[in-house]
């Protein structure tokens, strides 16, 4: 059943797929290119360029399914008047984000093979970058259901023009963080924390949205 409402959200926008096929090769292509001078940093490199792709590429597409229901106000009650109840529409659409972040990971390991410049990101450098996505997405999805599209289209606005200023600041302030510790502890704690907080951050997003969607009025 969560299969098929995932599928509906793709149908809605499948006019705007060739698109996010491209994106998640294009993006780290475009940043290695216009970075590749910068080579004290190019141990971050590779991750700043996978996030930006994973946040431009689950964002714009979001945003193209939710312009899609809104030219047809009437569907959504239909839908929820059929045997998918809303908590499954609420869970269909997280399981919609992890969907294309796997998609991201294909494109940029495929990358990664293609071109010598591109480095491998290690699984924990995945994680992070899941765990990035899944506090965007997790903060912005209830407020979507609260708020709706009009008033919360901005926060999609702000964070895809931000972005490539956030990237150019974070490189030319060279920030060295000390993981002196983290890296002290066992390799599994290592890996557990991140995966314990994306875990967390999902469940309690995705239910605030769905308490949320539950109350809401259908037209």
């Amino acid at each position: 059943m969560l299969l098929h409402l995932v599928k509906k959200d793709f149908l809605l926008v499948k006019k705007y797929l060739p698109l996010f096929v491209i994106l998640p090769f294009a993006i780290p292509l475009l940043i290695m290119i216009q970075a590749s001078h910068l080579t004290q940093v190019s141990q971050f490199l590779g991750l700043i360029a996978f996030v930006l792709s994973v946040i431009f590429a689950v964002f714009m597409l979001y945003q193209y399914v939710l312009m899609a229901e809104m030219k047809y106000p009437k569907a959504e009650a239909l839908l929820c008047s059929t045997p998918y109840s809303r908590s499954a529409l609420v869970k269909a659409r997280y399981a919609f984000l992890l969907l294309i972040f796997a998609y991201c990971c294909v494109a940029y390991n495929l990358l990664a093979l293609l071109f010598a410049k591109i480095e491998y990101l290690t699984p924990f450098s995945y994680l992070i970058a899941l765990l990035i996505s899944v506090i965007l997405f997790g903060v912005y999805t209830p407020l979507q259901y609260k708020l709706g599209f009009e008033k919360t289209k901005y926060f999609f606005m702000i964070l895809i023009m931000g972005s490539p200023f956030s990237l150019t600041l974070l490189i030319k302030a060279n920030i060295k963080l000390d993981f002196t510790r983290f890296s002290a502890m066992p390799m599994f704690v290592q890996y557990l924390i991140p995966i314990v907080a994306i875990i967390a951050i999902l469940f309690i997003s995705m239910k605030v949205s769905i308490k949320i969607y539950l109350k809401k009025e259908l037209i």
